[in-house]
């Protein structure tokens, strides 16, 4: 699966067989800015968006990895797909 992002002016590709892995990459890609992510692709990956510039993020990304904690949790059981997908990550614009 490949997954377009960025945030204002930026564009960015990434690549995971995992969406989840995929979105946590984003995250670490933009570290404190997470809450700057817009999902441009595919479009059923745009409702898990997280967007939220001002406020907290994280229980939008409980929610989307499936409940309080999950986050953190999916980081520890999925490290080396999380990893693979960050290493997929390029600059469109």
């Amino acid at each position: 699966m490949v997954i377009e992002y960025g945030a204002m002016s930026s564009k960015y590709s990434i690549e995971a067989e995992n969406k989840l892995a995929a979105y946590f990459a984003m995250c670490l890609h933009f570290g404190g800015n997470a809450g700057l992510i817009a999902i441009y692709s595919p479009e059923e990956c745009k409702k898990d968006s997280w967007l939220n510039p001002i406020g907290d993020i994280m229980p939008r990304l409980d929610e989307v990895f499936g409940g309080e904690g999950a986050f953190d949790r999916f980081a520890k059981e999925h490290a080396d797909e999380i990893r693979a997908a960050y290493d997929t990550i390029k600059q469109l614009v």
